[in-house]
């Protein structure tokens, strides 16, 4: 921890240090690798100042960067111009004052949060940073011509991924703000209703998912922080995210955007299977069996975002596409998963995604039966899956079927009775055109 403040200087209070998603907002950090980051997520520390407290004093020297991450300042000039900054706007984008001797007297107005870093520390990471982007950036060959293309590539993904040459796509920004705000105690609904509204387009869902026979209240709502009270905290961050992860499946090139939506589509119907599962097992969050059933395939991402970096290989017939992604989406999906340091029961869904032998635990029912199941169930109405067993032949089922008294017929009659609801649930999760 470095101690950045002189003896007498008033002492402010120390929180948790900024993450890599509030690095990224500034200048140059924005600018770093991958790597660079999640070092620097460490070598910081965040200060906050009460309301007039001086943050910089005109004329000092120290090796410090200040960002400011929250709130608003003052910074006075030696003519005493002033100039009011707030956090989150283009002019909070740079360090606050970075020429030494200080420029300026830097004041809370009326209270903020830094980011503060060793100077030097910056100067090493970017360093290393232009380094390694300049090594990246070389292209990478691939012999489109080998007889083992598809086991070729598969290596290669592995290998590029652990090396950083391929980053994984990231999780939107909303996501991680809203499930921030909602596990801070003293987060209010029109607080987690503000930040859900930095995103237009969720937030609309939000409102319009609130209204929809799943939430539906005696009358219609017309607001965010409305329909954040009628679902609560909880379910919030689950839809967010689950709108956050739709928005990922975009592309330009068509293939990709033609198999995004193939796969978003089984991937909502297994949600709308699961859930109607999980409310027949007492103890099962149905909202979190929706998020369950887009996490079960996020690894199609990846696999698909890889392919469309190798110049021409898309175009051609050169590998069976479905093949490779299916050999890598279980792997892909949980690594990528905890690289967004989601909860462990998500991470374990998309690794076991298919998986008709998974059985970590003979007695209690996961979510991950309750996703394998419900993938089986949309085999039987759709035939999708070409290796898919018999109910019976599955893990999963027997272990419901024990605690449930089902049977094969009695768990497609549930899922026959609630065609309704599950119509309704997957209308909710429906790519814009």
């Amino acid at each position: 921890m470095f101690s950045f403040r002189k003896k007498n200087e008033p002492i402010t209070a120390v929180s948790a240090k900024a993450t890599i998603l509030d690095l990224k907002k500034f200048k140059p950090l924005r600018d770093m690798g991958k790597k660079q980051l999640v070092l620097l997520e460490a070598k910081n520390q965040l200060r906050k100042y009460k309301e007039g407290e001086r943050v910089l004093e005109r004329g000092s020297t120290n090796n410090v960067e200040y960002f400011l991450l929250s709130g608003s300042i003052r910074k006075v000039a030696k003519d005493g111009k002033e100039k009011i900054i707030k956090a989150n706007t283009p002019d909070a984008v740079n360090p606050v004052s970075h020429l030494q001797p200080r420029q300026f007297d830097v004041y809370a107005n009326p209270e903020c949060t830094m980011i503060e870093i060793a100077w030097d520390v910056i100067a090493k990471f970017f360093s290393q940073s232009q380094t390694q982007t300049q090594a990246e950036s070389q292209p990478s060959y691939v012999d489109l011509g080998s007889p083992t293309l598809l086991k070729d590539l598969i290596q290669k993904f592995a290998s590029d991924v652990k090396t950083g040459k391929f980053v994984l796509p990231s999780m939107p920004e909303i996501a991680q703000k809203v499930a921030k705000m909602v596990e801070d105690p003293t987060s209010s609904s029109g607080e987690v209703a503000r930040t859900v509204a930095l995103d237009p387009s969720i937030a609309v869902k939000l409102v319009s998912t609130a209204n929809s026979p799943l939430f539906k209240g005696s009358r219609d709502i017309n607001s965010c922080e409305e329909a954040v009270t009628r679902i609560g905290f909880k379910t919030t961050k689950q839809l967010v995210q689950l709108f956050a992860l739709r928005e990922l499946f975009s592309a330009n090139n068509k293939e990709i955007r033609k198999r995004f939506r193939a796969h978003w589509g089984i991937s909502r119907r297994v949600s709308a299977i699961a859930y109607i599962f999980a409310k027949c097992v007492k103890g099962m969050d149905e909202n979190e069996a929706l998020l369950g059933g887009i996490v079960q395939n996020i690894g199609v991402l990846p696999a698909l975002v890889y392919l469309d970096s190798i110049p021409g290989l898309l175009e051609s017939d050169l590998i069976d596409i479905d093949e490779f992604i299916n050999k890598t989406k279980n792997v892909m999906g949980a690594y990528m998963l905890k690289e967004w340091k989601w909860p462990r029961e998500l991470i374990e869904i998309a690794a076991h995604a298919e998986d008709w032998n998974y059985q970590p635990d003979a007695e209690k029912i996961t979510m991950t039966d309750i996703l394998i199941l419900s993938e089986a169930h949309l085999n039987i109405i759709q035939k999708f899956l070409v290796n898919c067993p018999p109910l019976p032949n599955i893990s999963s089922f027997s272990k419901l079927a024990h605690k449930l008294q089902l049977t094969p017929d009695k768990s497609i009659e549930i899922i026959s009775a609630a065609r309704n609801e599950i119509s309704a649930v997957e209308s909710s999760l429906l790519m814009p055109n």
